[in-house]
């Protein structure tokens, strides 16, 4: 199974274009950044132009968001969300990707405002679908919502019918922090996931887990049998002063706030990158990595293009002995996997 990372950038064009350059610069490649998610109702027309200027000098795939999170978190209303993607999808046929408008369930709706949204968003996307210029219809990406397996059932059975869709995403994590911002793989996010991933390989779907992807999440992911995923987690995290490191969680490498994991240490680097087997341009010394957040963001980068690569070699003992012990999502693959094992042996 082939696991695909896209890189979500929600920064200023003019961060845009350092993002690639600095990596090209200093990593003398860009592989990490080939897949990038990009959300057009959350940027400004300089965006639009630095991303498609980007994507016809670079060759880039990119996947158009649907700007449910700005619906989530009540910057816009799904009406006005509606109308806007109609028109930019309408103008712009260069993407590789385009996801559908949804209405995203948060982990403190009640089951009524769940279930509203679960069926505005299948029957939304269903008529924005069939509306869809035809050329783009085999690029379309429809979002699965729900927190039980009935209402995520619902939203792939509608989309089963839709003639011509090839992808579907998930986007029903747990949500926490601000405005409900953050998506969590708790275990019975997960457990939906893995059962929606299922059904819709049966049906011929692709699936892509949205805004979630972390370096201690991807083996859930992979795991869970889910084709493509975004985050942004590269780029926040550093902005805290948080360095990853393949299978490893969140160190804290700028020393100036708690928010992060684990301090970081000049003597303990060079360990941790051979434990992890990563080395890169941008973690060469403790003082790139503890001054600079821009070193913070590419070493992040890579580690994430990285774990995606190398998780497709490993087994699940591998992976499950490169993870911390402590790990929460370690944890929770243990005991996934071992549920697997029992229903096997049943």
């Amino acid at each position: 199974m082939t696991l695909t990372f896209y890189a979500a950038l929600s920064v200023s064009p003019s961060s845009m274009r350092k993002t690639f350059a600095r990596l090209e610069d200093g990593y003398g490649s860009l592989e990490p950044l080939e897949n990038i998610m990009f959300t057009p109702i959350s940027g400004g027309e300089k965006a639009h132009q630095t991303i498609r200027e980007l994507n016809d000098h670079v060759g880039i795939n990119i996947m158009f968001d649907s700007g449910g999170y700005e619906v989530q978190v009540g910057n816009k209303t799904f009406d006005e969300l509606q109308a806007y993607l109609h028109d930019f999808y309408g103008e712009n046929h260069w993407g590789h990707r385009y996801v559908l408008p949804d209405n995203v369930p948060v982990s403190q709706d009640s089951s009524e405002v769940v279930q509203r949204k679960v069926e505005q968003t299948a029957d939304i996307s269903a008529l924005f679908y069939r509306q869809m210029p035809d050329p783009l219809k085999p690029r379309a990406l429809a979002v699965v919502q729900g927190h039980t397996q009935d209402q995520l059932q619902h939203c792939l059975n509608k989309y089963a019918s839709l003639d011509g869709l090839q992808h579907v995403g998930f986007g029903s994590f747990g949500t926490s922090g601000v405005s409900n911002g953050v998506n969590m793989l708790t275990t019975e996010a997960y457990h939906n996931l893995e059962w929606a991933v299922n059904q819709a390989h049966e049906a011929g779907l692709s699936v892509h887990a949205f805004g979630v992807g972390g370096p201690t999440s991807i083996p859930l992911l992979y795991h869970a049998g889910v084709d493509s995923f975004d985050t942004t987690s590269w780029m926040r995290s550093s902005g805290y002063g948080n360095v990853f490191f393949p299978f490893k969680s969140r160190y804290n490498a700028s020393h100036r706030t708690k928010r992060g994991g684990n301090l970081l240490t000049k003597d303990e680097l060079p360990h941790i990158k051979a434990e992890t087997e990563h080395e890169c341009p941008f973690c060469q010394e403790m003082s790139q990595l503890r001054s600079s957040r821009w070193n913070r963001i590419m070493h992040n980068l890579i580690v994430i293009h990285e774990m995606t690569n190398r998780v497709e070699d490993m087994t699940r003992e591998e992976i499950l002995k490169a993870m911390d012990e402590e790990s929460k999502y370690r944890r929770r693959l243990k005991k996934v996997t071992s549920s697997n094992k029992s229903e096997v042996s049943i």
